[in-house]
């Protein structure tokens, strides 16, 4: 991958995904495939004003742990085989796009949870730019992966943390 700085007149700023703004840019350029990461969630009117795919990189394996933090969430209910990251298609609803990749990531003791989604993002790279040939030629189908269960996660709580820090460990 090349990490050299994009020229200054190529990058659009926008406040929110779903803004005019936004749309117009996309409709502009025209995009055979929009990567996001990170963002909130995107509204259908955004997702419908281009035909392009949108993918996302999701830091937690859906539909298990969808929403925020899901390698915390994972670790949190003792449930170390689901401390991972996805990368998906999105659709409508919250992290509930077709699966295209899903991997666990690899925690030490030395983690904790500021370090879990830079862990997750390294490893959602590494899955994204395997699958994006075929993202591109639009071979890559849902995969089907880890189906059992489907629950939305939001951010930990001071009190919830201190308890799973106390009680389990997690950082």
């Amino acid at each position: 991958m090349d990490d050299s700085l994009l020229p200054p007149e190529i990058i659009n700023h926008v406040n929110s995904v779903n803004e005019d703004r936004c749309i117009r840019l996309l409709q502009e350029t025209s995009p055979d495939l929009v990567i996001v990461n990170g963002t909130r969630i995107i509204s259908k009117q955004v997702l419908k004003c281009i035909t392009a795919p949108f993918v996302n990189i999701h830091a937690g394996i859906t539909p298990t742990y969808r929403g925020v933090h899901g390698a915390y969430w994972a670790l949190a209910n003792r449930d170390k085989a689901h401390c991972g990251v996805t990368v998906h298609y999105v659709d409508a609803g919250i992290d509930t796009g077709g699966v295209i990749a899903q991997q666990p990531i690899p925690i030490s003791p030395k983690d904790n949870f500021v370090t879990y989604p830079l862990l997750q993002l390294g490893a959602g790279i590494g899955m994204l730019t395997a699958v994006l040939p075929g993202l591109s030629d639009h071979k890559v189908q849902d995969t089907g992966i880890v189906k059992d269960k489907t629950s939305l996660w939001y951010h930990p709580g001071i009190f919830q943390y201190l308890y799973f820090r106390l009680t389990r460990g997690v950082k």
